[in-house]
């Protein structure tokens, strides 16, 4: 998934990310071998190609579980604390991209959907080049700490959407 500069807005040191749970899906997913990277995009929208959505050097491997279970219920927010947080600019489109082995049950998230905007894309191998590009985004947010004055709090949470 990808999200531009003015949704995301100031730079943010992110030590987790969240989804927020829809209606649909099992009570319990699990999800082997699971990753989630994180870098710079190059564009607003993503292309087919999965390297070419990355500023070269920027793909990030920042967690990385054998196992994760999600039970939280509808309209609950779960969260992944990430292994090594991520340093966002503030400037650029951020691209989130979350694989996985294997698994059972099934997660919905709420989305956003831009029609004719390629937000996302996606494959049905965790290791596919190329995959097929949606104009969904699931809602997602970023935590973590903001570069602010002296004086003000530094934590916040990013909502993402459109």
């Amino acid at each position: 998934m990808v999200a531009t500069a003015d949704e995301v807005g100031n730079a943010i040191e992110v030590t987790s990310i969240g989804w927020h749970r829809g209606t649909g899906g099992t009570p319990t997913a699990s999800f082997n071998d699971f990753n989630i990277y994180m870098g710079y995009c190059p564009a607003e929208m993503l292309s087919t190609n999965f390297m070419d959505n990355y500023v070269t050097g920027t793909r990030t491997l920042v967690h990385h579980s054998d196992y994760i279970i999600v039970a939280e219920g509808t309209d609950d927010w779960f969260y992944i604390d990430l292994d090594a947080p991520f340093w966002y600019n503030g400037e650029e489109s951020l691209v989130l991209e979350v694989t996985w082995e294997s698994g059972s049950g099934s997660v919905r998230n709420y989305f956003f959907d831009n029609p004719g905007i390629p937000m996302r894309l996606k494959s049905a191998v965790p290791n596919g080049e190329t995959g097929f590009l949606s104009s969904m985004r699931y809602q997602f947010m970023l935590e973590g700490n903001m570069k602010l004055e002296s004086g003000t709090f530094a934590s916040i949470k990013v909502l993402l959407g459109s």
